[in-house]
């Protein structure tokens, strides 16, 4: 199991985190639910797409080899770009691989260790993967979705919509249908304090130079957009949060764009994505409805 191999993280404490008694909590609950779920699922695990221990990703399948090519969803896990696993997100797969679905989640490198760019080239780098080689275990390339929590659903925003960079690496105009995007920043200032007591800011955490700002913001791409999103977060998220969702989807909106905007009651940063996996639940029926409803070009 990917789990018997997790690279150990810098620990969750007030110098780098918010809150960190729910992170790691969240953590702990998430690791629970992707080993019940790989447990449960047919599975590919910890597949490489570059030489790094983070450029990784898992497949979650349907139960037996579907007769038609299914829909694809590409998750990108949260962490504040610090920390997280892709079995984070291994969680939700049972939700969507009955679908039938093919549940794919990502990793990518971390800050500081990696400066950004780099998290947002090994999420394209996943998406690449997933577009050359998801037919091959029944995936439809015609129907690959985006999705991610917290800057996961930074990652996924940005794939979506940089789509100068589609060249780099191969990838058609139409490659997402959809993005997903999940108690997301679509901003992220050089001069803003980065999360918890350290007193660093963003700058000095993420960019190798200030400028490189703009590299991680959703909201600077959206002009132009046609591609369909789905904005959700919790009505007790980081303030961050609510504020940059609320910018986004004002943008996306004004682009032209299809947008669906969920604020769940009552839930926080962390519970918005331990519902991910709740088949009842609004944001899981909502996907899985557009997973079904938008066609393949």
């Amino acid at each position: 199991m990917s789990l018997d191999d997790l690279k150990p993280q810098s620990p969750r404490t007030a110098s780098n985190t918010r809150v960190p008694g729910p992170a790691r909590q969240y953590g702990e609950r998430a690791l629970a639910g992707a080993r019940e779920a790989q447990a449960m699922c047919r599975t590919v695990l910890d597949v490489a797409f570059g030489a790094d221990y983070y450029q990784k990703l898992d497949l979650y399948l349907p139960d037996t080899m579907p007769d038609a090519t299914v829909p694809v969803l590409l998750f990108y896990h949260g962490g504040a770009w610090q920390h997280g696993y892709k079995e984070w997100s291994g969680l939700m797969a049972p939700a969507f691989v009955d679908l039938p679905a093919i549940f794919v989640a990502a990793s990518y490198r971390k800050v500081p260790e990696a400066k950004f760019p780099a998290p947002l080239e090994d999420a394209f780098l996943a998406l690449q993967w997933v577009r050359r080689n998801i037919g091959a275990h029944g995936g439809d390339i015609g129907r690959i979705f985006a999705g991610g929590w917290s800057v996961g659903g930074t990652l996924a925003s940005l794939v979506t919509l940089r789509k100068e960079l589609y060249g780099e690496y191969e990838l058609p105009e139409d490659v997402v249908k959809a993005c997903f995007s999940a108690s997301a920043g679509y901003r992220y200032r050089a001069n803003l304090k980065a999360p918890g007591d350290s007193g660093i800011t963003y700058g000095e955490l993420m960019y190798e130079d200030p400028k490189d700002e703009v590299l991680a913001e959703p909201i600077s791409y959206v002009a132009g957009n046609k591609t369909p999103f789905y904005v959700s977060h919790g009505t007790d998220d980081f303030e961050h949060v609510i504020r940059s969702s609320g910018d986004m989807v004002a943008a996306l909106k004004a682009a032209g764009c299809r947008v669906a905007y969920d604020v769940f009651e009552g839930m926080d940063h962390y519970q918005v994505n331990l519902a991910h996996g709740d088949t009842s639940g609004k944001w899981v029926q909502t996907v899985r409805g557009w997973m079904t409803e938008l066609p393949a070009a």
